[in-house]
């Protein structure tokens, strides 16, 4: 690092690499002579900066949500409009109407933009299917991303993200029949590296979320929580408790 250098950069600096690992970085005039003797490569002035981490992402699902813009601009609150059967639950409808190939090939576009962007790892969280098998294709497609492009992936089990049509009104028994069965599979297939929830009033309350935690943590699952944004239900405090 230059001192009195915005941000720290180099104006002229060099990256020495040995075994496919940064070995050295500084100034091309300290170039350690041990080093002198690699191939060069010039990057003609290009920026080079630690790969960037994209930690938040639902990058695989089907459909869209455009329609739900103008409401946004009339002044519906996020909350208005997934109570009135947008949001979540709108997009859960194209997700288990597509195809594996369908899913991998709309994610991929949108990996491809990040990629662009200097992203070299995402995570990726399922959510938008809410039945035992869409869950599983999500977190197989997300799988498959690391093997399509050059990206590390870590995937996210989402399935208490909100309660599906057909389990309206009874949040419980979709925890007891869909979200932990469909957990334990996930992990069983190694399609799962961490467990995420949403805990609002109107997706699922701590007692619910709780069952799933604590399923996670006996499968060995680190977790994390979508919480305290439109209520105030003790979600936080959930999380620190499981380590969020």
């Amino acid at each position: 690092m230059q001192e009195g250098a915005p941000y720290g950069l180099i104006a002229d600096g060099a990256i020495a690499l040995a075994g496919g690992q940064i070995a050295w970085a500084g100034p091309m005039a300290e170039l350690p002579e041990v080093f002198s003797v690699l191939d060069r490569t010039d990057l003609g002035g290009r920026l080079v900066t630690p790969g960037l981490i994209d930690c938040h992402t639902h990058i695989v699902h089907g459909g869209n949500r455009a329609g739900e813009f103008e409401l946004r601009l009339e002044g519906a609150s996020y909350e208005e409009i997934a109570r009135a059967g947008g949001g979540i639950v709108s997009t859960v409808a194209h997700t288990r109407a597509a195809s594996e190939a369908e899913l991998l090939a709309s994610a991929l576009l949108r990996v491809d933009a990040l990629i662009g962007e200097g992203v070299t790892a995402i995570e990726i969280k399922s959510g938008y299917g809410l039945d035992v098998e869409s869950e599983l294709k999500m977190l197989r497609v997300a799988r498959r991303i690391a093997d399509e492009r050059p990206i590390r992936v870590r995937t996210s089990f989402l399935g208490a993200h909100a309660v599906p049509a057909e389990y309206a009104g009874n949040a419980d028994a979709y925890i007891a029949e869909v979200c932990l069965p469909t957990l334990k599979e996930a992990h069983a297939q190694g399609l799962v590296d961490a467990v995420d929830g949403f805990c609002e009033g109107i997706a699922f309350s701590p007692e619910q979320i709780r069952r799933v935690f604590e399923l996670a943590r006996q499968l060995g699952l680190p977790v994390k929580l979508h919480a305290e944004q439109l209520s105030n239900l003790g979600g936080a405090r959930l999380a620190a408790q499981f380590d969020a």
